[in-house]
Protein backbone atom coordinates (compact mmCIF):
# COMPACT_ATOMS: atom_id res chain seq x y z
CA UNK A 1 0.00 0.00 0.00
CA UNK A 2 1.40 3.87 -0.83
CA UNK A 3 2.07 5.75 1.95
CA UNK A 4 -0.43 8.34 2.79
CA UNK A 5 0.05 11.69 1.15
CA UNK A 6 -1.63 15.16 0.15
CA UNK A 7 -3.06 15.97 -3.51
CA UNK A 8 -5.15 19.01 -4.76
CA UNK A 9 -7.46 19.06 -7.21
CA UNK A 10 -7.82 22.11 -9.80
CA UNK A 11 -10.58 22.75 -11.77
CA UNK A 12 -12.21 25.29 -14.70
CA UNK A 13 -15.17 24.92 -16.60
CA UNK A 14 -13.99 24.26 -20.11
CA UNK A 15 -11.38 24.25 -22.07
CA UNK A 16 -10.98 27.90 -22.95
CA UNK A 17 -7.28 29.42 -23.23
CA UNK A 18 -8.43 32.39 -21.31
CA UNK A 19 -8.73 29.74 -18.50
CA UNK A 20 -4.99 28.96 -18.02
CA UNK A 21 -4.34 31.94 -16.22
CA UNK A 22 -6.55 30.82 -13.20
CA UNK A 23 -5.00 27.33 -13.90
CA UNK A 24 -1.56 28.33 -13.47
CA UNK A 25 -2.49 30.25 -10.35
CA UNK A 26 -4.39 27.32 -8.82
CA UNK A 27 -1.05 24.94 -9.77
CA UNK A 28 1.07 27.40 -7.93
CA UNK A 29 -0.71 27.69 -4.90
CA UNK A 30 -0.60 23.82 -4.91
CA UNK A 31 2.94 23.65 -4.98
CA UNK A 32 3.56 26.59 -2.31
CA UNK A 33 1.49 24.07 0.08
CA UNK A 34 4.04 21.35 -0.52
CA UNK A 35 2.33 18.72 -3.03
CA UNK A 36 4.56 17.42 -5.45
CA UNK A 37 3.63 17.77 -9.03
CA UNK A 38 2.82 14.30 -9.65
CA UNK A 39 0.42 14.58 -7.14
CA UNK A 40 -1.84 17.56 -8.83
CA UNK A 41 -4.84 16.47 -10.63
CA UNK A 42 -5.97 19.15 -13.40
CA UNK A 43 -9.73 19.26 -14.78
CA UNK A 44 -11.42 20.97 -17.48
CA UNK A 45 -15.00 20.22 -16.75
CA UNK A 46 -18.22 21.61 -15.90
CA UNK A 47 -18.61 20.89 -11.96
CA UNK A 48 -22.56 19.97 -12.38
CA UNK A 49 -21.33 16.82 -13.65
CA UNK A 50 -19.61 13.75 -11.56
CA UNK A 51 -18.29 11.94 -14.67
CA UNK A 52 -15.15 13.69 -14.46
CA UNK A 53 -11.64 11.51 -15.17
CA UNK A 54 -9.62 13.46 -12.66
CA UNK A 55 -12.65 13.72 -10.17
CA UNK A 56 -13.35 9.79 -10.04
CA UNK A 57 -9.56 8.80 -10.23
CA UNK A 58 -9.53 11.46 -6.70
CA UNK A 59 -12.08 9.71 -4.99
CA UNK A 60 -10.10 6.11 -5.99
CA UNK A 61 -7.29 7.41 -4.33
CA UNK A 62 -9.13 8.53 -1.12
CA UNK A 63 -11.10 5.53 -0.98
CA UNK A 64 -7.59 3.49 -1.44
CA UNK A 65 -6.25 5.30 2.04
CA UNK A 66 -3.78 6.97 -0.64
CA UNK A 67 -4.55 10.75 -0.02
CA UNK A 68 -4.04 12.39 3.39
CA UNK A 69 -5.16 15.99 2.96
CA UNK A 70 -6.94 16.93 -0.34
CA UNK A 71 -6.23 20.47 -1.38
CA UNK A 72 -8.40 22.89 -3.45
CA UNK A 73 -8.64 26.90 -4.30
CA UNK A 74 -12.33 26.40 -3.24
CA UNK A 75 -15.20 24.57 -2.10
CA UNK A 76 -17.02 25.09 -5.85
CA UNK A 77 -13.83 23.62 -7.27
CA UNK A 78 -14.92 20.61 -6.23
CA UNK A 79 -18.31 20.75 -8.02
CA UNK A 80 -21.19 22.65 -8.14
CA UNK A 81 -24.15 20.12 -6.98
CA UNK A 82 -25.28 19.74 -3.52
CA UNK A 83 -25.56 16.01 -3.26
CA UNK A 84 -22.25 15.05 -4.57
CA UNK A 85 -20.58 17.45 -2.71
CA UNK A 86 -22.02 15.90 0.66
CA UNK A 87 -21.35 12.88 -0.54
CA UNK A 88 -17.65 13.29 -1.67
CA UNK A 89 -17.16 14.96 2.03
CA UNK A 90 -18.75 11.91 3.28
CA UNK A 91 -16.23 9.59 1.22
CA UNK A 92 -13.46 11.85 3.01
CA UNK A 93 -14.83 11.45 6.77
CA UNK A 94 -14.86 8.02 6.08
CA UNK A 95 -11.20 7.14 4.71
CA UNK A 96 -9.42 9.71 7.06
CA UNK A 97 -8.83 11.94 4.80
CA UNK A 98 -8.75 16.08 5.61
CA UNK A 99 -9.60 18.49 2.94
CA UNK A 100 -8.63 22.52 2.74
CA UNK A 101 -9.20 25.20 0.59
CA UNK A 102 -6.21 27.81 0.41
CA UNK A 103 -9.29 30.52 -0.39
CA UNK A 104 -11.38 29.99 2.14
CA UNK A 105 -9.74 28.18 5.17
CA UNK A 106 -12.83 28.41 7.22
CA UNK A 107 -14.53 25.51 5.38
CA UNK A 108 -11.65 23.41 6.32
CA UNK A 109 -12.18 19.89 7.72
CA UNK A 110 -10.75 21.10 10.71
CA UNK A 111 -12.80 24.65 10.87
CA UNK A 112 -14.74 25.00 13.98
CA UNK A 113 -18.50 24.39 13.31
CA UNK A 114 -18.37 24.94 9.30
CA UNK A 115 -20.81 22.21 8.86
CA UNK A 116 -23.86 24.20 8.28
CA UNK A 117 -21.73 26.65 6.17
CA UNK A 118 -20.07 24.00 3.82
CA UNK A 119 -23.67 22.91 2.94
CA UNK A 120 -24.77 26.14 2.26
CA UNK A 121 -21.56 27.05 0.43
CA UNK A 122 -22.25 24.23 -2.49
CA UNK A 123 -25.92 25.27 -2.43
CA UNK A 124 -24.79 28.70 -3.40
CA UNK A 125 -22.29 26.99 -6.04
CA UNK A 126 -25.21 25.25 -7.55
CA UNK A 127 -27.44 28.06 -7.57
CA UNK A 128 -24.75 30.15 -9.15
CA UNK A 129 -24.03 27.52 -11.76
CA UNK A 130 -28.08 27.54 -12.81
CA UNK A 131 -28.17 31.30 -12.72
CA UNK A 132 -25.10 31.30 -14.96
CA UNK A 133 -26.63 28.72 -17.68
CA UNK A 134 -29.41 30.90 -17.77
CA UNK A 135 -27.81 33.97 -18.55
CA UNK A 136 -25.51 32.24 -21.26
CA UNK A 137 -28.85 30.89 -22.97
CA UNK A 138 -30.75 33.91 -23.04
CA UNK A 139 -27.22 35.72 -24.45
CA UNK A 140 -27.30 33.12 -27.19
CA UNK A 141 -30.42 33.12 -28.17
CA UNK A 142 -30.49 37.33 -28.36
CA UNK A 143 -27.07 36.25 -30.17
CA UNK A 144 -28.64 34.25 -32.90
CA UNK A 145 -31.83 36.14 -33.10
CA UNK A 146 -29.40 38.86 -35.04
CA UNK A 147 -27.25 36.87 -36.93
CA UNK A 148 -24.28 36.94 -35.00
CA UNK A 149 -21.85 33.70 -35.23
CA UNK A 150 -21.65 32.24 -31.51
CA UNK A 151 -18.96 30.07 -31.38
CA UNK A 152 -15.83 30.67 -29.46
CA UNK A 153 -13.86 29.08 -32.51
CA UNK A 154 -14.51 29.54 -36.04
CA UNK A 155 -14.48 26.37 -38.42
CA UNK A 156 -11.19 25.57 -40.48
CA UNK A 157 -11.01 28.35 -43.63
CA UNK A 158 -12.69 31.10 -41.85
CA UNK A 159 -12.00 33.42 -39.01
CA UNK A 160 -14.04 35.29 -36.03
CA UNK A 161 -13.14 38.84 -36.37
CA UNK A 162 -14.65 42.16 -34.19
CA UNK A 163 -16.47 41.70 -30.97
CA UNK A 164 -20.11 42.16 -29.63
CA UNK A 165 -22.42 42.56 -32.59
CA UNK A 166 -20.02 43.77 -34.35
CA UNK A 167 -18.30 39.89 -34.76
CA UNK A 168 -18.62 37.72 -37.92
CA UNK A 169 -16.64 35.54 -39.99
CA UNK A 170 -14.03 36.33 -42.56
CA UNK A 171 -11.87 33.83 -44.57
CA UNK A 172 -8.56 32.91 -43.25
CA UNK A 173 -5.89 34.04 -45.21
CA UNK A 174 -3.27 33.53 -42.92
CA UNK A 175 -0.77 31.69 -44.27
CA UNK A 176 -0.53 28.10 -43.08
CA UNK A 177 2.19 25.92 -44.89
CA UNK A 178 4.36 26.80 -48.16
CA UNK A 179 2.08 28.99 -50.30
CA UNK A 180 -1.21 27.61 -48.99
CA UNK A 181 -3.54 29.85 -46.88
CA UNK A 182 -6.01 28.28 -44.40
CA UNK A 183 -8.66 28.84 -46.48
CA UNK A 184 -6.96 26.97 -49.77
CA UNK A 185 -6.18 23.69 -47.43
CA UNK A 186 -9.73 23.67 -46.59
CA UNK A 187 -10.99 23.72 -50.08
CA UNK A 188 -8.22 21.27 -51.04
CA UNK A 189 -9.95 18.90 -47.96
CA UNK A 190 -13.46 19.22 -49.97
CA UNK A 191 -12.29 18.40 -52.59
CA UNK A 192 -10.15 15.24 -51.16
CA UNK A 193 -13.35 14.31 -50.12
CA UNK A 194 -15.65 14.51 -53.20
CA UNK A 195 -12.59 12.44 -54.97
CA UNK A 196 -12.44 9.70 -52.60
CA UNK A 197 -16.64 9.73 -51.01
CA UNK A 198 -15.06 8.66 -47.64
CA UNK A 199 -14.53 10.61 -44.78
CA UNK A 200 -11.33 8.21 -43.72
CA UNK A 201 -9.90 8.26 -47.35
CA UNK A 202 -9.84 11.56 -47.44
CA UNK A 203 -8.61 12.56 -44.21
CA UNK A 204 -5.37 10.07 -44.91
CA UNK A 205 -4.64 12.12 -48.82
CA UNK A 206 -5.35 15.79 -47.00
CA UNK A 207 -3.18 14.56 -44.36
CA UNK A 208 -0.18 13.46 -47.05
CA UNK A 209 -0.69 16.48 -48.97
CA UNK A 210 -0.06 18.74 -45.59
CA UNK A 211 2.88 16.85 -44.47
CA UNK A 212 5.26 17.86 -47.76
CA UNK A 213 3.99 21.53 -47.36
CA UNK A 214 7.18 23.70 -46.49
CA UNK A 215 7.98 25.80 -44.38
CA UNK A 216 5.22 25.69 -41.46
CA UNK A 217 3.67 29.11 -41.03
CA UNK A 218 0.82 28.94 -38.59
CA UNK A 219 2.26 25.91 -36.61
CA UNK A 220 -1.20 25.43 -34.16
CA UNK A 221 -3.47 25.87 -36.68
CA UNK A 222 -1.41 23.36 -38.93
CA UNK A 223 -0.95 20.51 -35.59
CA UNK A 224 -4.76 20.84 -35.34
CA UNK A 225 -5.17 20.36 -38.74
CA UNK A 226 -3.32 17.09 -38.85
CA UNK A 227 -4.69 15.61 -35.89
CA UNK A 228 -8.66 16.40 -37.98
CA UNK A 229 -10.59 13.22 -36.54
CA UNK A 230 -12.91 12.05 -38.96
CA UNK A 231 -16.19 12.77 -36.26
CA UNK A 232 -14.73 16.01 -36.22
CA UNK A 233 -14.62 16.10 -40.13
CA UNK A 234 -17.87 14.74 -40.44
CA UNK A 235 -19.48 17.56 -38.30
CA UNK A 236 -17.12 20.15 -40.37
CA UNK A 237 -18.06 19.14 -43.93
CA UNK A 238 -21.66 19.25 -42.21
CA UNK A 239 -21.12 22.80 -41.90
CA UNK A 240 -20.85 23.22 -45.77
CA UNK A 241 -24.52 24.22 -45.78
CA UNK A 242 -24.48 26.99 -43.60
CA UNK A 243 -20.97 28.71 -42.40
CA UNK A 244 -18.67 27.76 -45.20
CA UNK A 245 -21.22 28.61 -47.62
CA UNK A 246 -22.01 32.00 -46.02
CA UNK A 247 -24.33 31.43 -43.88
CA UNK A 248 -24.37 31.62 -40.63
CA UNK A 249 -26.49 28.94 -38.37
CA UNK A 250 -29.56 30.30 -36.11
CA UNK A 251 -30.94 26.95 -34.73
CA UNK A 252 -29.63 23.18 -35.33
CA UNK A 253 -30.96 21.87 -31.98
CA UNK A 254 -34.65 21.91 -31.20
CA UNK A 255 -35.63 20.87 -27.41
CA UNK A 256 -37.82 17.54 -27.30
CA UNK A 257 -40.87 17.31 -24.61
CA UNK A 258 -39.90 16.30 -21.12
CA UNK A 259 -41.65 13.40 -19.67
CA UNK A 260 -43.31 13.88 -16.24
CA UNK A 261 -40.28 14.35 -13.93
CA UNK A 262 -37.75 14.34 -16.11
CA UNK A 263 -35.28 17.10 -17.99
CA UNK A 264 -36.26 18.13 -21.40
CA UNK A 265 -33.84 17.11 -24.02
CA UNK A 266 -32.60 18.49 -27.13
CA UNK A 267 -32.16 16.54 -30.91
CA UNK A 268 -29.95 17.54 -32.93
CA UNK A 269 -32.23 18.48 -35.98
CA UNK A 270 -30.62 17.16 -39.25
CA UNK A 271 -29.53 19.72 -42.25
CA UNK A 272 -31.93 20.84 -43.96
CA UNK A 273 -33.67 21.75 -40.92
CA UNK A 274 -31.68 24.04 -40.12
CA UNK A 275 -32.50 27.70 -39.36
CA UNK A 276 -29.84 30.07 -41.27
CA UNK A 277 -29.47 33.45 -41.74
CA UNK A 278 -28.52 34.65 -45.24
CA UNK A 279 -24.97 35.80 -46.59
CA UNK A 280 -23.65 37.05 -43.53
CA UNK A 281 -20.08 36.33 -44.82
CA UNK A 282 -17.78 35.43 -48.13
CA UNK A 283 -18.45 31.95 -48.70
CA UNK A 284 -15.60 29.85 -48.58
CA UNK A 285 -16.75 27.59 -51.22
CA UNK A 286 -20.04 27.59 -53.98
CA UNK A 287 -23.28 26.84 -53.02
CA UNK A 288 -23.24 24.11 -55.76
CA UNK A 289 -20.14 22.35 -54.01
CA UNK A 290 -21.79 22.74 -50.63
CA UNK A 291 -24.70 20.47 -52.22
CA UNK A 292 -22.50 17.89 -53.64
CA UNK A 293 -20.63 17.63 -50.22
CA UNK A 294 -24.14 17.20 -48.27
CA UNK A 295 -25.32 14.84 -50.90
CA UNK A 296 -22.54 12.46 -50.42
CA UNK A 297 -22.45 12.65 -46.89
CA UNK A 298 -26.29 11.93 -47.16
CA UNK A 299 -25.11 8.48 -49.30
CA UNK A 300 -22.83 7.65 -46.94
CA UNK A 301 -25.27 8.19 -43.79
CA UNK A 302 -27.82 5.50 -45.88
CA UNK A 303 -25.40 3.54 -46.83
CA UNK A 304 -24.56 3.15 -43.14
CA UNK A 305 -28.27 2.60 -42.14
CA UNK A 306 -28.73 -0.32 -44.74
CA UNK A 307 -25.55 -2.35 -43.26
CA UNK A 308 -27.23 -2.04 -39.83
CA UNK A 309 -30.70 -3.64 -41.40
CA UNK A 310 -28.48 -6.06 -43.09
CA UNK A 311 -26.62 -7.34 -40.09
CA UNK A 312 -30.28 -7.33 -38.35
CA UNK A 313 -31.36 -9.41 -40.95
CA UNK A 314 -28.93 -11.73 -41.01
CA UNK A 315 -28.90 -12.39 -37.51
CA UNK A 316 -32.69 -13.06 -37.44
CA UNK A 317 -33.41 -10.19 -35.91
CA UNK A 318 -31.21 -11.26 -32.52
CA UNK A 319 -29.29 -7.91 -32.24
CA UNK A 320 -26.15 -8.96 -30.07
CA UNK A 321 -25.60 -5.65 -27.37
CA UNK A 322 -21.33 -5.02 -27.34
CA UNK A 323 -19.56 -5.44 -24.35
CA UNK A 324 -17.43 -2.19 -25.06
CA UNK A 325 -19.94 -0.04 -23.33
CA UNK A 326 -18.53 -2.17 -19.92
CA UNK A 327 -14.82 -1.90 -21.06
CA UNK A 328 -12.62 1.17 -20.06
CA UNK A 329 -8.91 0.98 -20.71
CA UNK A 330 -6.83 -0.12 -17.70
CA UNK A 331 -4.00 1.96 -19.06
CA UNK A 332 -5.52 5.58 -19.34
CA UNK A 333 -8.72 5.20 -17.64
CA UNK A 334 -10.67 6.11 -21.40
CA UNK A 335 -13.73 3.69 -22.61
CA UNK A 336 -13.31 1.10 -25.12
CA UNK A 337 -14.78 1.15 -28.80
CA UNK A 338 -15.53 -1.03 -31.16
CA UNK A 339 -12.61 -0.91 -34.11
CA UNK A 340 -14.16 -3.07 -36.44
CA UNK A 341 -17.12 -5.80 -36.94
CA UNK A 342 -17.34 -8.42 -39.56
CA UNK A 343 -20.82 -10.30 -40.39
CA UNK A 344 -20.78 -13.79 -39.66
CA UNK A 345 -20.92 -16.62 -41.67
CA UNK A 346 -23.80 -18.49 -40.58
CA UNK A 347 -27.09 -16.76 -39.74
CA UNK A 348 -28.09 -16.29 -36.39
CA UNK A 349 -24.80 -16.38 -35.33
CA UNK A 350 -23.19 -13.24 -33.29
CA UNK A 351 -20.65 -10.46 -35.24
CA UNK A 352 -16.94 -10.96 -35.20
CA UNK A 353 -15.99 -7.74 -33.39
CA UNK A 354 -12.83 -6.26 -32.25
CA UNK A 355 -12.37 -3.45 -28.86
CA UNK A 356 -9.92 -0.90 -28.57
CA UNK A 357 -9.28 2.12 -26.56
CA UNK A 358 -10.78 5.02 -27.91
CA UNK A 359 -7.53 6.76 -27.55
CA UNK A 360 -5.65 4.13 -29.50
CA UNK A 361 -6.96 4.95 -33.19
CA UNK A 362 -4.68 5.89 -35.70
CA UNK A 363 -6.25 9.57 -35.49
CA UNK A 364 -5.72 10.55 -31.97
CA UNK A 365 -2.52 7.55 -31.23
CA UNK A 366 -2.54 8.84 -27.29
CA UNK A 367 -2.35 4.76 -26.04
CA UNK A 368 -0.70 1.98 -26.68
CA UNK A 369 -2.96 -0.56 -25.83
CA UNK A 370 -3.47 -3.89 -28.10
CA UNK A 371 -6.76 -4.02 -29.04
CA UNK A 372 -8.76 -7.44 -27.91
CA UNK A 373 -11.59 -9.72 -30.23
CA UNK A 374 -15.01 -9.47 -28.12
CA UNK A 375 -14.87 -13.32 -28.33
CA UNK A 376 -12.15 -13.81 -26.57
CA UNK A 377 -13.56 -10.92 -23.76
CA UNK A 378 -16.31 -13.00 -23.31
CA UNK A 379 -14.29 -16.32 -22.59
CA UNK A 380 -12.10 -14.89 -20.90
CA UNK A 381 -15.11 -13.09 -18.65
CA UNK A 382 -16.39 -16.38 -17.79
CA UNK A 383 -13.74 -17.65 -15.45
CA UNK A 384 -13.98 -13.97 -13.50
CA UNK A 385 -17.18 -14.02 -13.02
CA UNK A 386 -17.42 -17.31 -11.72
CA UNK A 387 -14.86 -16.30 -9.08
CA UNK A 388 -16.26 -12.82 -8.45
CA UNK A 389 -19.51 -14.13 -7.80
CA UNK A 390 -18.55 -16.62 -5.55
CA UNK A 391 -16.41 -14.02 -3.46
CA UNK A 392 -18.76 -11.90 -3.32
CA UNK A 393 -21.30 -14.62 -2.68
CA UNK A 394 -19.31 -15.82 0.16
CA UNK A 395 -19.16 -11.84 1.35
CA UNK A 396 -22.87 -11.29 1.52
CA UNK A 397 -25.37 -14.58 0.15
CA UNK A 398 -23.84 -17.57 2.19
CA UNK A 399 -21.59 -16.05 4.72
CA UNK A 400 -21.47 -13.05 6.80
CA UNK A 401 -24.32 -10.21 6.78
CA UNK A 402 -24.13 -7.24 4.93
CA UNK A 403 -21.89 -5.21 6.98
CA UNK A 404 -22.97 -1.66 7.92
CA UNK A 405 -21.09 1.16 8.59
CA UNK A 406 -21.82 2.51 12.37
CA UNK A 407 -22.68 6.27 13.18
CA UNK A 408 -20.28 7.35 16.01
CA UNK A 409 -21.62 6.29 19.28
CA UNK A 410 -20.16 9.52 20.67
CA UNK A 411 -21.58 11.83 17.98
CA UNK A 412 -25.16 10.74 19.49
CA UNK A 413 -23.86 10.96 23.16
CA UNK A 414 -22.89 14.38 21.95
CA UNK A 415 -26.05 15.26 20.23
CA UNK A 416 -28.15 13.87 23.05
CA UNK A 417 -26.03 16.12 25.54
CA UNK A 418 -25.96 19.49 23.83
CA UNK A 419 -30.31 19.18 23.22
CA UNK A 420 -30.53 18.67 26.77
CA UNK A 421 -28.15 21.76 27.97
CA UNK A 422 -29.78 23.51 25.06
CA UNK A 423 -33.44 23.10 26.50
CA UNK A 424 -32.31 23.66 30.00
CA UNK A 425 -29.88 27.13 29.47
CA UNK A 426 -31.92 27.93 26.20
CA UNK A 427 -28.89 29.52 24.73
CA UNK A 428 -28.57 30.15 21.14
CA UNK A 429 -25.28 29.08 20.79
CA UNK A 430 -26.37 25.31 21.99
CA UNK A 431 -29.26 25.76 19.37
CA UNK A 432 -26.74 26.10 17.00
CA UNK A 433 -24.29 23.78 18.31
CA UNK A 434 -27.73 21.11 17.85
CA UNK A 435 -28.66 21.95 14.25
CA UNK A 436 -24.74 21.79 13.59
CA UNK A 437 -24.84 17.85 15.82
CA UNK A 438 -28.32 16.67 13.83
CA UNK A 439 -26.40 17.99 9.97
CA UNK A 440 -23.73 15.66 10.98
CA UNK A 441 -25.65 13.06 12.25
CA UNK A 442 -28.30 13.07 9.03
CA UNK A 443 -24.87 13.02 6.93
CA UNK A 444 -23.48 10.19 8.43
CA UNK A 445 -26.98 7.97 7.89
CA UNK A 446 -27.06 9.34 4.19
CA UNK A 447 -23.51 7.82 4.18
CA UNK A 448 -24.71 4.37 6.05
CA UNK A 449 -27.71 3.92 3.66
CA UNK A 450 -25.69 4.37 0.58
CA UNK A 451 -23.10 2.33 1.22
CA UNK A 452 -25.85 -0.48 2.15
CA UNK A 453 -27.42 -0.02 -0.54
CA UNK A 454 -24.41 -0.52 -2.85
CA UNK A 455 -23.82 -3.98 -0.91
CA UNK A 456 -27.24 -4.96 -1.03
CA UNK A 457 -26.99 -4.01 -5.18
CA UNK A 458 -23.88 -6.23 -5.45
CA UNK A 459 -25.49 -9.12 -3.56
CA UNK A 460 -28.50 -8.71 -5.86
CA UNK A 461 -25.77 -8.95 -9.34
CA UNK A 462 -23.78 -11.90 -7.27
CA UNK A 463 -27.31 -14.01 -6.96
CA UNK A 464 -28.55 -13.16 -10.46
CA UNK A 465 -24.86 -14.28 -12.17
CA UNK A 466 -24.91 -17.56 -9.21
CA UNK A 467 -28.25 -18.64 -11.12
CA UNK A 468 -26.78 -17.84 -14.67
CA UNK A 469 -23.40 -18.70 -14.58
CA UNK A 470 -23.69 -22.57 -13.98
CA UNK A 471 -26.02 -23.56 -17.00
CA UNK A 472 -25.40 -21.01 -19.53
CA UNK A 473 -21.79 -22.28 -20.79
CA UNK A 474 -21.06 -20.72 -24.14
CA UNK A 475 -24.54 -19.25 -24.77
CA UNK A 476 -22.85 -15.64 -22.98
CA UNK A 477 -21.26 -15.67 -26.47
CA UNK A 478 -23.70 -17.03 -28.73
CA UNK A 479 -27.04 -15.83 -27.23
CA UNK A 480 -28.04 -12.07 -27.29
CA UNK A 481 -30.68 -12.91 -24.01
CA UNK A 482 -28.13 -14.56 -21.97
CA UNK A 483 -25.87 -11.70 -22.85
CA UNK A 484 -27.79 -8.97 -21.70
CA UNK A 485 -29.15 -10.84 -18.76
CA UNK A 486 -25.26 -11.19 -17.74
CA UNK A 487 -24.48 -7.28 -18.65
CA UNK A 488 -26.89 -6.13 -16.83
CA UNK A 489 -25.44 -7.65 -13.13
CA UNK A 490 -21.86 -6.23 -14.16
CA UNK A 491 -20.54 -2.56 -13.73
CA UNK A 492 -17.29 -2.02 -15.11
CA UNK A 493 -14.98 -4.71 -17.08
CA UNK A 494 -11.29 -3.30 -16.69
CA UNK A 495 -8.67 -4.29 -19.91
CA UNK A 496 -4.89 -4.33 -19.89
CA UNK A 497 -2.67 -5.76 -22.85
CA UNK A 498 -5.31 -7.75 -24.27
CA UNK A 499 -6.57 -8.99 -20.71
CA UNK A 500 -8.68 -8.79 -18.63
CA UNK A 501 -7.91 -7.77 -15.20
CA UNK A 502 -10.48 -6.90 -13.03
CA UNK A 503 -14.35 -7.16 -13.11
CA UNK A 504 -16.60 -5.15 -11.11
CA UNK A 505 -20.60 -5.82 -9.98
CA UNK A 506 -23.60 -3.53 -10.15
CA UNK A 507 -24.10 -1.82 -6.96
CA UNK A 508 -27.41 -0.97 -7.47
Amino acid sequence: MSSRRPFAYLRVSTDDPHQDTSLERQFSAAVRCGVAEPDILIERESGRTSARPQWQRLQELIRAGEVSTLLSDRSDRLGRDLFEVRSFYATCTRNRTEWKFWSEPWLNSDAPEAAEIRDRAAYDAECESRRIGSRVRRHYEHVRSLGIPVARRAPLGLQLEGRGEAKRYVLDTRPLAGRVTVADAARHLISDYLAARTIYTALLRWRAWLKELKPIHEAKVYASAIAFSPDGAADWLELCAAELAGHVTLRRREVLPAELGQKPKTRRMPWPEWELARDRHEALIEPATARKVLHQLAVNSNKGRARATSNETRSNGAIFPSFARLCVCGTCGSAVVMQGSRHPRTPGRPPHRSLRCRNANPMQNRCSEPGIGEKKLIYQLMPLLVAEAERVSALMIGGAPVKEVEIDPALVTQLEQTRALAITTGLAELRSAVVALESKLAASAATVRQSVEVEQGRKAAAERLAHLLPTIGPDLYTSAAVRRQVMAAIERIEVRGGQIVNVTLAGG
